[in-house]
């Protein structure tokens, strides 16, 4: 991987953009398109549109969802702990104990994840399958009165930033659902860019918002963009570890390249030139 679009992905999974806030991460993702597309807007919805060879034939539109899972601060207790909704749907049994940011209008707060301790469990609230109002947030206030003076109720909340090196050129952050997707297809109106056999066609890449909470970016963006064809670029399930049934999923290894969907909601010639290219 380049340096430069190393930098570039660590920067926009470390920026918070939880569904509905995206502002952060769009701003890095715009700085960088803006260096290489044609013009870069935003429209009304916060979708980042960029293109190269605007007015080309035929339009092709990449997209990725630069939105995340978050949390949003509910209530603030007396004492001050802090509670709080999902944004998106989460897998409540890995979010105790987890590094948060509260995302402020002063900046952001560290907080941790705490729920009651498994030693002053009884049997029944050992097996019980953890809800919100289970868990809180600790930012260390004296009080209620403390924690309201640092923090809004609405406040977005993100995992703090992990981006770090696993092995090799295997990647771990938070966030990858689906900032990779969007950052790969700044990568692609990079490429085009500076490629020296000039482009045909009018190449978008669109950074959509609110994917997490109902695919509402992609819906919008596209309409107003109106491509011919149409590539959606996001994560997916390896299979390649312990528990999975590669007999209902398939195949999938991490290194091994890209999945290419394929299905009644793909088109089949696209399909078959991805695949052509690919090969």
């Amino acid at each position: 991987m380049r340096k430069a679009s190393r930098s570039f992905l660590e920067a926009v999974v470390s920026a918070p953009s939880p569904s509905g806030y995206e502002g952060p991460a769009r701003k890095v993702w715009k700085k960088e398109v803006e260096r290489y597309a044609h013009e870069v807007t935003v429209d009304l919805h916060g979708n980042a549109i960029a293109v190269y060879n605007k007015g080309g034939k035929p339009r092709v539109m990449f997209a990725g969802h630069i939105d995340e899972l978050g949390f949003q601060v509910a209530h603030v207790s007396d004492e001050g702990y802090i509670f709080f909704n999902t944004i998106g749907g989460f897998d409540m049994g890995i979010v105790p104990g987890r590094k948060v940011r509260i995302h402020t209008a002063s900046g952001p707060v560290l907080g941790l994840i705490g729920k009651k301790p498994i030693h002053l469990m009884g049997g029944d609230d050992r097996r019980k399958v953890l809800e919100t109002q289970d868990l809180f947030i600790d930012i260390g206030a004296k009080d209620g009165k403390e924690a309201k003076k640092a923090i809004a109720i609405g406040d977005p909340i993100t995992y703090d930033p992990n981006f770090e090196v696993l092995r090799r050129d295997q990647l771990v952050a938070r966030g990858f659902d689906d900032k990779m997707g969007a950052y790969i297809a700044a990568e692609v109106l990079r490429c085009v860019s500076q490629s020296k056999k000039k482009v045909k066609a009018s190449v978008y890449a669109v950074a959509t918002v609110q994917e997490e909470i109902g695919l509402r970016g992609a819906r919008t963006s596209t309409y107003g963009i109106d491509p011919l064809v149409g590539i959606a670029l996001d994560v997916t399930h390896a299979t390649d570890y312990p528990g999975m049934d590669k007999r209902r999923y398939g195949d999938i290894k991490i290194g091994a390249g890209p999945d290419i969907a394929r299905g009644a909601n793909i088109n089949p010639v696209v399909f078959d030139r991805l695949v052509g290219a690919a090969k």
